[in-house]
């Protein structure tokens, strides 16, 4: 009997461990779906209870002022939309049935309490729509925002009091971003990075180590559902493997910032191998990875070289989020510059998928001062768009040089406004630049091959 117990139980812990596994991933794909689909059931169902204490006589108001019970299906509606709305009709229509049923059935009631469950249902997704539409274009807006802090702060650090300060350094912190960029584009151009969940990662954590004097360091991804999961994807310097319990890691995960010796957490760890943990922070403010650094000199142990640490780290994080983004569009231009093909994807998706409108300009220039009209231009571009040079350090035959510029949420009459403003910006600073010297082509955002179109006009294929 007990063989049997033991098999009967192994089975069903079996079964409840698969059937918790698939609840946690199907929740983790739907999140808010059980919410919603309990909401949908209990709330229309806690209207009826209340109308039967209080009118048990008649506890579906028919015919007898207003339908209280409708209440229920129409905050569902008006919440969740109209499929929601229509279940909880249905239960509010098998509640009748159930409780107060009678000969003859009020198609009068339910009709006109349907009907006015599709207006609040279609009311509600507009306002969910317009809701969603303008967190998409608040995320895009703190995501530059986030950028121009971090390019304020490279200017900052990059002060010529950091070379006096930082002797040892190979470079300053600016020279240090600019070869990021060249080193991430090239591994990217090359295919060298594209074996890896993380791109680039070893090629990153070298150029730490040569830029910020570090002996040995590890770069993880984190995985924190079901439970933490690390992998590691770049390592040098014979750097131990890292514990996922170490409080070092987890405080540096919780809180999405470094830490270091210094913190009170290192009395806490069993094993010292770790000196300072920085993490990657998605534009979500989840973690998705971390470099772990065993060893650096104590000279370079301070705040100054931690903090570039931690901001060669986040221009990484650009680097993964603009790939990501990049990826689907680059097969119609792989030369473009990363950060303007990933922009570029960012808001094409917006377009197609919320209808916010965004447009962009390429700006040629016929003059004898081509290049420095060019460099200011690119300059002029200060209230929200972004702007890049074409081509970028090298001069091919049919690319004539150019600045490209994004102009977010723009429709035809803001964009009337732009082009206004740099026309005079331009011949206020460069009187003998007529009109007819400063040309732009602009175009809207949202077709599947807007890319290649911008890759025609910037290369003078489509003028």
């Amino acid at each position: 009997m007990r063989p049997l117990l033991a098999t009967a139980w192994l089975v069903l812990s079996r079964f409840y461990g698969v059937l918790r596994f698939i609840l946690q991933r199907w929740i983790r794909t739907y999140p808010g779906l059980v919410s919603r689909v309990l909401e949908s059931a209990l709330w229309p169902a806690v209207v009826v209870y209340l109308c039967w204490l209080s009118y048990p006589a008649n506890p579906f108001y028919i015919d007898d002022g207003f339908p209280w019970p409708w209440v229920g299906p129409w905050l569902i509606a008006l919440r969740y939309g109209v499929g929601y709305g229509f279940a909880s009709v249905v239960g509010l229509l098998v509640t009748w049935s159930l409780v107060a049923p009678s000969p003859s059935f009020p198609r009068l009631y339910f009709l006109g309490g349907a009907i006015m469950t599709l207006i609040a249902g279609e009311f509600g997704s507009y306002w969910r729509m317009r809701m969603t539409r303008l967190q998409e274009s608040l995320d895009f807006l703190n995501d530059k925002v986030e950028r121009l802090t971090r390019r304020l702060y490279l200017v900052k650090l990059s002060h010529d009091e950091l070379e006096y300060e930082m002797v040892d350094r190979p470079g300053t912190l600016r020279e240090s971003l600019i070869q990021l960029r060249v080193l991430m584009d090239h591994q990217t151009r090359t295919g060298a990075a594209q074996s890896s969940s993380m791109p680039g990662a070893q090629a990153m954590l070298d150029f730490i180590l040569q830029q910020c004097r570090v002996d040995s360091a590890a770069i993880y991804t984190v995985r924190m559902e079901p439970h933490l999961e690390l992998t590691r994807v770049a390592t040098a310097g014979g750097m131990e493997a890292v514990i996922p319990t170490d409080p070092i890691v987890v405080h540096a995960l919780e809180t999405g910032h470094s830490v270091h010796l210094q913190d009170a957490l290192m009395a806490l760890s069993k094993r010292k191998q770790i000196i300072a943990v920085t993490p990657m922070i998605s534009t979500q403010g989840l973690p998705f990875g971390f470099l772990a650094i065993g060893s650096m000199p104590f000279t370079s142990l301070n705040n100054e070289n931690l903090q570039t640490i931690a901001v060669l780290l986040e221009s990484y994080s650009d680097y993964l989020r603009l790939t990501l983004q990049a990826n689907e569009i680059l097969a119609d231009w792989p030369d473009a510059p990363r950060s303007l093909a990933g922009e570029f994807a960012w808001l094409n998706r917006l377009r197609l998928s919320f209808g916010q409108p965004s447009r962009c300009a390429v700006w040629r220039i016929q003059h004898t001062r081509e290049q420095e009209m060019l460099n200011h231009l690119h300059e002029l571009h200060s209230r929200g768009e972004t702007a890049w040079r074409w081509p970028v350090g090298r001069t091919e035959a049919r690319s004539k040089p150019c600045v490209i510029a994004l102009v977010p949420f723009t429709d035809e009459a803001g964009m009337r406004v732009y082009t206004q403003r740099i026309f005079d910006s331009m011949a206020k600073s460069f009187p003998d630049l007529s009109a007819d010297q400063l040309d732009v082509h602009d175009f809207a955002l949202g077709q599947a091959d807007s890319f290649a179109y911008l890759r025609s006009v910037a290369e003078g294929l489509n003028r």
